[in-house]
């Protein structure tokens, strides 16, 4: 068969990288917080590797397009993904279009996942089937330049926010190490959950992104597995049993490790 040219959608991708970013927007608030700091203990931050970035995100934060405050960045990202999942349910999450066809779709592979015994398994795949159909069609719904531009406005703010947190200047602040380059959406280096537990307990960011070491770490998991399994939503050919199964693999490691998070303490 001739190869198809055809280059491949970039937007099952996005999805999945525009969700890890909106469950770690709480990293947003903090470096935000970390960027006011700095003027205000001026004292503290002495090292020659902070990111000049730091200015940047505090003169133009809620200013500029590419560093949208908390409320331009739920205006962004509540329509696709309804309160982001580092934050405590509230009455919206039954309103949110995504987390209510999630929830299907979740359900559903934990049902198969978790079955007691092997029957019953064509209809229990029909049921991840039947789930995906709306997930699926949620998303295409979105396909467009506005998902596009907002999308390039969080990656951009996640970004800077990002470098000016593995910052050894920075950790240093905070009497921890930094953590390591691909932190926080390819790597799960402790470090990273040591620093937001750390700048939680001196600096004030809203009670909502205060998070205990373990806390941080349940959350990040949430959002890369979750990264990972959105594409895999939107990709695969749910009539082919060896893509099925994948999918019910990694949308039920999501789901329980969201439910990890949600219930600790």
């Amino acid at each position: 068969m001739p190869q198809s040219n055809q280059p491949a959608d970039p937007f099952p991708g996005l999805v999945g990288d525009l969700y890890s970013r909106w469950t770690l927007d709480g990293l947003v608030e903090i470096g935000f917080a970390i960027s006011n700091d700095f003027v205000a203990r001026p004292q503290f931050y002495q090292g020659e590797d902070i990111p000049q970035d730091i200015v940047s995100l505090r003169m133009s934060y809620g200013t500029e397009p590419d560093f949208p405050s908390t409320q331009q960045r739920q205006a962004l990202m509540l329509p696709i993904f309804g309160r982001s999942d580092g934050l405590k349910p509230d009455a919206s999450n039954n309103s949110s279009q995504f987390q209510l066809a999630r929830k299907k779709l979740i359900d559903a592979c934990i049902a198969f996942s978790e079955r007691s015994v092997d029957t019953g398994v064509p209809m229990l795949e029909d049921r991840v089937r039947s789930a995906l159909v709306p997930f699926r069609a949620f998303f295409d719904g979105l396909k467009g330049r506005s998902v596009s531009l907002g999308g390039t406005q969080i990656k951009t703010i996640t970004e800077t926010v990002y470098k000016i947190l593995r910052s050894s200047g920075i950790a240093k602040v905070f009497s921890v190490t930094a953590p390591d380059v691909n932190w926080p959406l390819k790597s799960a280096d402790p470090n990273g959950a040591k620093l937001v537990e750390a700048v939680g307990g001196i600096l004030p960011i809203p009670a909502d992104y205060k998070m205990s070491y373990t806390r941080f770490i349940l959350l990040q998991r949430v959002a890369i597995e979750g990264g990972t399994a959105l594409p895999t939503t939107l990709t695969i050919d749910p009539a082919k049993e060896t893509e099925l199964l994948a999918l019910i693999s990694q949308v039920y490691t999501w789901g329980t490790s969201l439910r990890d998070f949600q219930q600790a303490v």
